[in-house]
């Protein structure tokens, strides 16, 4: 599959600059064209993200037949600690991945779809038989069948092994509704009981404006008191905040800004001068017309607002707007799979896949990883055996195999963090902050009165949403 094809790899964020044009050109040919492999996210993310330091790591694979460009591989080669420091020691090794891991969705190789297999497999051939001093080469949130995923499985031999770690799936809607009020009465009806009855209870508590915003002076407008606002959410001093690093605050300020490849808007709840809620979506209308669709990224609520149930208002207004502009669908990324379940999102198994050299560092702490979770499941179902009753093994109630792990696989956390909405039960004795700054900082949103701006009132919401809120 890789004869008549040559790989060539540069180094740092000029890379990106330099074959942009190229980036994006292949993005629109796949078949989900995706705003977190647009040249503008990547050079944002490699500029921005704290986790890295700009300009040191990163690696733009091309895949070339002849003197055609048929794919890139926008990575990442950095140096990891594999192992306790032992005096002047140090354990260290090299790991290839994507360039943009976290907080994104499907991140991967770019190419056209009859090309997808060949790219796959000459990259993959590249990078084991000419690049020699990595240890792990891993492709974060892959969908198992793939192309990429298969090339990488396919490389497995003696001197390579494959294995796929667990990740939380992404979580999407498909939009098939012609308004608001359709999708609403395809929820349960226990769920369509608590959004309205909630609802109600917020409109009962003051004044109250929706504020939609798109675009990017629109959204820049509200970014100061969304980043208020998460300072007075659950969010706060966690590894979830937005504000939890000055580059991570940059990094979301340059997508509120659309200068990161997906066109921004903006949800906010603004109750008696204060924004209490605030969700920040992203959308490749541009990219791809016709076939676009909006991701949640980030959301943020009033914690002693909670008992109101803003969070969830805040995503029955997010599919207005997506059946509004015509999106095919909305992504809730990743986490909290079981809550956005509840709103018809249906789950996206994906794995990070990995390709660990056997002769490395990486594949020694794998190795290991994988048999201290062997012997912890064991001891668990040993445990498990001794407390269950003799008379069990023979009256059907056999016990089961808790957390029994699966032989060469393993578990971790997904990153991307925003809706969190189900995180928590409604906190509404939680005391109340001071909001002096938050009413300046949202006084002031409320005075940009440029395009991409709407503001609805009591009564327009009422027409808004699909059930009475008086």
């Amino acid at each position: 599959m890789v004869s008549g094809l040559s790989v060539t790899s540069i180094a740092g964020i000029a890379s990106l600059e330099r074959y942009a044009a190229q980036i994006d050109r292949l993005n629109a040919l796949s078949g989900r064209c995706n705003p977190f492999l647009s040249a503008a996210f990547l050079r944002c993310y490699a500029l921005r993200a704290e986790y890295h330091v700009p300009g040191r790591e990163e690696r733009l694979y091309l895949i070339w037949e002849g003197e055609r460009l048929i794919g890139i591989a926008p990575l990442r080669r950095s140096i990891d600690k594999v192992g306790p420091s032992l005096g002047p020691l140090h354990w260290r090794g090299v790991r290839l991945r994507v360039l943009a891991p976290l907080d994104t969705e499907r991140p991967g190789i770019l190419s056209a779809p009859e090309d997808e297999a060949r790219v796959a497999a000459a990259l993959i051939d590249h990078v084991c038989t000419r690049e020699r001093d990595w240890g792990l080469l891993e492709f974060a949130g892959q969908l198992p069948g793939t192309p990429l995923y298969e090339a990488v499985h396919a490389a497995a031999n003696g001197a390579f092994r494959a294995r796929d770690v667990e990740v939380e799936p992404y979580t999407e809607i498909a939009i098939v509704w012609n308004d608001l009020s359709a999708y609403f009465r395809s929820l349960v009806k226990k769920m369509r009981s608590n959004i309205s009855r909630q609802a109600r209870r917020l409109f009962a508590q003051g004044q109250v404006h929706i504020v939609l915003a798109e675009g990017a002076p629109a959204v820049t407008a509200w970014f100061e008191p969304y980043c208020d606002l998460d300072s007075r959410s659950w969010k706060h001093g966690t590894q979830s905040s937005i504000q939890r690093h000055p580059r991570r605050v940059r990094f979301y300020r340059d997508i509120a800004a659309g200068r990161a490849g997906l066109e921004p808007s903006f949800i906010g709840i603004v109750l008696d001068g204060v924004l209490i809620a605030g969700l920040l979506t992203g959308s490749n209308s541009a990219a791809a017309p016709g076939r676009h669709g909006a991701w949640c990224l980030e959301m943020a609520y009033d914690e002693s607002r909670g008992d109101l149930g803003p969070g969830q208002l805040l995503l029955l207004f997010a599919m207005g707007e997506a059946i509004r502009r015509g999106d095919r669908f909305l992504n809730f990324m990743q986490n909290f799979a079981y809550y956005k379940h509840r709103w018809g999102a249906a789950l996206i198994p994906v794995v990070n896949v990995q390709l660990l050299r056997r002769a490395s560092l990486h594949n020694l702490r794998a190795a290991v990883g994988e048999w201290s979770k062997r012997l912890a499941a064991r001891r668990a179902e040993m445990a498990e055996r001794a407390q269950t009753p003799a008379h069990a093994a023979t009256s059907g109630g056999a016990a089961t195999q808790g957390g029994a792990a699966i032989p060469g696989r393993t578990t971790t956390a997904g990153h991307a963090d925003t809706v969190e909405a189900g995180k928590r039960a409604p906190q509404g004795g939680v005391a109340p902050p001071d909001l002096t700054r938050a009413r300046e900082l949202t006084a002031a949103a409320l005075a940009y009165d440029g395009p991409g701006i709407r503001r609805l009132d009591r009564q327009q919401a009422g027409v808004y949403l699909p059930f009475e809120i008086e």
